[in-house]
């Protein structure tokens, strides 16, 4: 068994090398500057967007609490302080897969493989909540870009698509078909057939506590684009929020939350819109810094202070 000082060691290391970073990106950001060229018109909708925050992390601490009911019961506020944690050590690693070493150290070590599969429906909630709704943003956007007349058709498209979604999610084993199958090996088929198995009514909370994460985002983007007086069709920029979204989740990452990514992926879809790029960057920054930089430093508090379980 690894020393606790040690364990407490690579936290400390983990820790400060995340609130260096942090501190280094806001110290140099451009975002001070670029908000000299524009001006706040709405301070309402700026105040909502970071209390809203609360409500992001909120609906994934109760989505952690419900997947772990059957292993541990725990509070709300022991599953909040658990996301947060996770949200620190995942800025460290390829697509957030980190996040799992700030959660498991509030669990012992024998759920840590039962907590992972449980996890994987969680995952796929998100996951196919973002699909779908980016899929469908992209046909709005196809339909205000280009002009098409045809909503019936796009309509159509979105049911499809909503319908496969759900049929992935709620019977996971039609994945695992041959020659697809071939592809997996042993351990993802078992994963894959003990998500399938997940109890429906998990299931259907953990869906809805996705979906409304997933609306919590969006909302958060529109405040932040309307705080700056934005003028745009609703709708129109709400399907450019599920866009970035979708082409941001199904991009790889390295570090730090998909750092520059999403906000490459935002210029070059908002830009469509003929939306600023200073406001784009802006929007984009802030938007990371009230949903990952700021909770991810409460975090790191909650992960240095947390005992490890054996």
């Amino acid at each position: 068994m690894i020393s606790k000082k040690y364990i407490f060691a690579f936290k400390g290391i983990a820790v400060g090398f995340v609130l260096t970073y942090l501190s280094y990106k806001i110290a140099t950001s451009n975002v001070l500057e670029l908000l000299k060229t524009v001006k706040i018109s709405n301070v309402y909708a700026l105040v909502l967007s970071v209390i809203l925050v609360v409500f992001n992390w909120g609906f994934e601490a109760k989505k952690w609490q419900l997947l772990l009911a059957d292993i541990k019961s725990s509070s709300f506020l022991e599953s909040f302080k658990a996301v947060l944690s996770g949200l620190s050590t995942g800025l460290l690693t390829p697509n957030r897969l980190g996040n799992f070493i700030g959660r498991l150290a509030y669990l012992k070590k024998e759920n840590h493989n039962q907590a992972t599969v449980n996890t994987l429906v969680g995952n796929l909630a998100q996951f196919v909540i973002t699909i779908l709704f980016g899929l469908i943003g992209l046909l709005i956007l196809t339909y205000f870009q280009f002009k098409l007349q045809n909503m019936f058709l796009i309509i159509g498209l979105s049911i499809l698509f909503v319908g496969i979604g759900l049929l992935v999610y709620f019977k996971t084993s039609v994945i695992n078909f041959k020659p697809v199958n071939k592809l997996f090996s042993q351990k993802t088929k078992q994963s894959i057939q003990q998500v399938n198995d997940t109890n429906l009514k998990l299931k259907n909370q953990v869906l809805l506590l996705s979906f409304l994460r997933y609306s919590i985002f969006c909302i958060q983007y529109f405040l932040l684009f309307k705080t700056f007086g934005l003028s745009i069709v609703s709708v129109y920029l709400f399907a450019l929020i599920a866009v970035v979204f979708l082409i941001t989740t199904l991009i790889p990452s390295l570090l730090f939350g998909k750092l520059f990514v999403r906000e490459s992926v935002a210029i070059f879809i908002f830009s469509m819109a003929n939306i600023d790029v200073s406001l784009i960057l802006i929007v984009a920054s802030m938007l990371w810094l009230i949903n990952l930089a700021i909770p991810a430093i409460v975090g790191s508090v909650f992960w240095l202070k947390q005992k490890q379980y054996a």
